[in-house]
């Protein structure tokens, strides 16, 4: 989320608060401001020894890969946000659960520095066969193998396909 500049509630000039929480305090309402991450759900789904990776077909990071997922809704459950935006971007249905949540990254998101949280979790295919849609120009199956050789936008959708696949192996 951008920092605000002005208070939200009644307009004034926010100010530091000279406190290392990032908050803005202000001088009018006395109400404090944060710059708080907005919370992601990304799938490693495996099957069959591979993990699927999505190509981006929008920017940020048009053209890298990444894993099926995105922003949750406010007040969203994680692991329902993760399958509607799944089958947002693949229409097909996938299944996972809190056990299968194998990463947890902080990180900044596109060309203003968003803060974000990603959750990433390991997820098997239900049903349905890919279709790119969305936000998603192309998909493949990968092997840990091929991971190195992929623009990855972001290092920490590499890491979380990796060790999906080095769970299922093992």
């Amino acid at each position: 989320m951008k920092p605000f500049d002005f208070c939200p509630s009644c307009a004034t000039k926010l100010r530091e608060n000279g406190d290392d929480d990032g908050g803005l305090d202000c001088p009018s309402c006395g109400r404090t401001w944060y710059r708080d991450a907005s919370p992601t759900a990304g799938a490693a789904i495996v099957h069959d020894g591979r993990a699927l990776v999505t190509q981006r077909a929008r920017e940020p990071e048009k053209g890298k890969f990444d894993v099926p997922g995105g922003f949750l809704r406010p007040g969203e459950d994680p692991i329902e946000g993760l399958r509607r935006e799944v089958r947002e971007e693949l229409s097909v249905e996938i299944e996972t659960g809190l056990k299968e949540c194998i990463s947890i990254v902080p990180h900044t998101y596109g060309p203003e520095g968003d803060y974000v949280l990603a959750l990433g979790f390991r997820a098997t295919l239900v049903s349905g066969d890919p279709t790119p849609a969305d936000d998603v120009a192309a998909f493949k199956w990968v092997t840990t193998e091929d991971l190195d050789g992929l623009d990855f936008a972001w290092p920490h959708d590499r890491e979380l396909i990796r060790r999906a696949l080095d769970d299922a192996s093992g």
